[in-house]
């Protein structure tokens, strides 16, 4: 059977470049430079490739006599399903005794596992890294692949960065194939389209790019497809080298594209008109575009009564602002605005400040830094203990800092509610940006008070409407306004009255629900 291949040609600026595909039905890529001719003699054969993985242990060579012709299986240990190669592979081709040893007959006979044929030493390369079975045939210009793969891998479990007490519990593993089987139990539909390639020079990682066709803009797909297919990079091993080199912006704090371990949340962002890159080896999914709100909104709000979402996303919105300005608020009000204090407070903060030997902002700096570093120790630990550290560590520290006349009481409740706020966020990435912000708020508030405050805000509101994610403006649908998707900004309106996609990411079909207002049932029908 001939094998098809798919080449997208994606053009950035002025130059071209040929990203081959693979798709489910077409496993093999040529390699450049690995285009030799297939030799039917299978010593030369094994000589090519015993060349090129020379000193690899873990290859193994298994020599059969099939009806009297020499047939060699190779094949990466570890990488294999030994039982399945043994039933379905090795066991068959010892008792094989219908006709000649050729590649059509033994992929007949092979039927119990998926087989393919390639007449290309780069094809056979691949195979083996992939950990595929290679069955070579004296005699024979081709070779018959088995798909026996086994990768290690763990269990689905539970979503530990994206926790949700309703709705679904299960969340990525490190396996794509296995994480795009999640999407598809999920959307049950053809019109789910997958596109997969291979990035990176040594690890030639497996990349998928997921979308609904019909439903996203096709202008997000050349664009997803032209990012992707400009990554030149010798391995690919984290999620994060791929958002860095596809991202819109590189310098700005605020990360423009969004991760998720979350089937879920995936399905849901595919019904919007968003574009899913999963990455073979990680338990992240990329999701562009990419808009601020976003990262304020949780799988929570969805499963449970929107009444009750509606304060909690008031509430993340306040937090997330608190997080990021109050430590700065405490010190321009203590410093240079202490007009705009109640002269009650004012004298109880002072008080509490007298006998510290460091100005405001020293002490906010100081502690801001003990927090983050006690945070950061928690995560580097194991969880059982990480907790306890965290916990344990930011009172025992604050009391102590407290009663060496170090810091003020004022400034150890400033800085852990601000702390406290930071864990109300969902997105991790807004919350690694604030980290960053804090601090030169912090300065700008020792320096010029509000008046510092308020110019570095300002700074940051234009940073923030001038960045775009695949030409997305970054704080629609605030800026620019669209009222129609504010149902699902601030507050979360019911599904009766979310009947369009959100048209910030201009979908192809923007109904996606035709259902009327409940109603109770008339007199008529009592």
């Amino acid at each position: 059977m001939r094998r098809k291949r798919t080449e997208l040609n994606f053009r950035a600026g002025a130059t071209s470049k040929h990203v081959r595909v693979w798709t489910s039905d077409t496993p093999f890529l040529q390699e450049r430079g690995e285009d030799k001719e297939f030799p039917s003699d299978i010593a030369k054969v094994l000589s090519l490739i015993e060349d090129r993985w020379a000193s690899c242990a873990d290859v193994q060579y298994r020599h059969l006599h099939v009806e009297g012709i020499r047939v060699t299986l190779v094949f990466i240990a570890g990488l294999v399903d030994e039982d399945m190669a043994q039933r379905g592979v090795i066991g068959p081709l010892t008792r094989y005794s219908t006709g000649a040893v050729t590649v059509d007959n033994l992929r007949d006979t092979l039927w119990t596992t998926k087989t393919d044929e390639t007449g290309e030493l780069s094809a056979v390369y691949r195979a083996i890294a992939d950990g595929k079975m290679v069955l070579l045939i004296d005699g024979q210009s081709r070779a018959l692949v088995v798909d026996v793969n086994r990768d290690p891998e763990r269990p689905i479990e539970r979503s530990q960065n994206e926790p949700a007490i309703q709705g679904p519990q299960e969340a990525f593993i490190e396996n794509m194939q296995t994480n795009i089987a999640l999407i598809r139990k999920r959307l049950r539909t053809s019109k789910l389209k997958v596109e997969f390639m291979r990035l990176g020079t040594y690890t030639e990682t497996p990349i998928a790019l997921v979308y609904i066709n019909g439903i996203v803009k096709p202008g997000y797909l050349d664009e997803a497809r032209s990012r992707l297919g400009r990554i030149d990079i010798d391995g690919i091993i984290a999620t994060n080298q791929v958002r860095e080199l596809i991202a819109d912006s590189a310098r700005s704090p605020f990360r423009l594209t969004e991760v998720t371990e979350r089937p879920d949340r995936v399905v849901a962002g595919l019904l919007q008109g968003r574009l899913y890159i999963f990455i073979n080896g990680s338990p992240n999914v990329i999701a562009v575009p990419s808009i601020f709100v976003n990262g304020l909104i949780a799988s929570e709000d969805y499963y449970g009564h929107y009444m009750i979402a509606f304060p909690l996303r008031i509430l993340r919105h306040v937090m997330y602002w608190a997080s990021l300005l109050l430590p700065s608020l405490y010190i321009a009000l203590l410093s240079y605005n202490q007009d705009l204090v109640p002269t009650p407070l004012l004298i109880s903060l002072e008080s509490q400040h007298e006998g510290i030997p460091f100005p405001t902002v020293v002490e906010a700096l100081v502690m801001q830094t003990a927090f983050e570093a006690l945070r950061e120790a928690g995560l580097r630990l194991p969880r059982a203990v990480g907790q306890s550290v965290s916990i344990v560590g930011a009172l025992v520290i604050g009391d102590a800092a407290v009663n060496a006349n170090i810091v003020s009481p004022g400034m150890v409740i400033v800085v852990a509610t601000a702390g406290v706020a930071s864990y109300t966020i969902p997105s991790q990435d807004l919350v690694n940006a604030n980290r960053i912000l804090q601090y030169p708020f912090m300065i700008a508030a020792s320096v010029l008070g509000l008046f510092g405050i308020a110019s570095l805000g300002l700074v940051l509101v234009i940073h923030m409407l001038s960045l775009r994610s695949f030409g997305v403006p970054f704080m629609a649908p605030l800026a620019p306004f669209s009222w129609p998707d504010l149902r699902d900004t601030f507050i979360r309106a019911p599904w009766w009255a979310m009947n369009q996609r959100p048209q910030v990411y201009e979908p192809v079909d923007s109904v996606r629900n035709r259902s009327p207002m409940p109603s109770p049932p008339s007199g008529d029908s009592q």
